[in-house]
């Protein structure tokens, strides 16, 4: 069952999503629908102790539509999604 992530309703614009938690060994799958379009995507970041955020690289574009984010250390960590610019209100899932 999928769960919606990003709304539509946020617009067509960059969109930074809210913070989620993930326990060690644990994965969330992450897709846009309708699929991303050229020069658009999802980026990964990750929270640090100090309360700011690491890019960790793309989690989905154009040419590879979905990503799993998979917590590996040794405790919970906290990420975030952001969908780029796109050319319609895409809304984001995870599962």
């Amino acid at each position: 069952m999928s769960t919606e992530y990003i709304a539509a309703s946020s617009g067509a614009g960059r969109v930074v999503g809210a913070d989620f938690p993930l326990t060690a060994g644990s994965s969330r799958l992450f897709y846009c629908k309708p699929a991303l379009g050229s020069n658009e995507s999802l980026t990964l970041e990750i929270k640090n102790a100090a309360g700011t955020y690491t890019k960790v690289g793309t989690l989905a574009s154009s040419g590879n539509q979905s990503g799993t984010v998979t917590a590996t250390g040794a405790g919970s960590s906290v990420f975030r999604v952001i969908r780029s610019a796109t050319s319609v209100a895409k809304p984001v899932y995870f599962d």
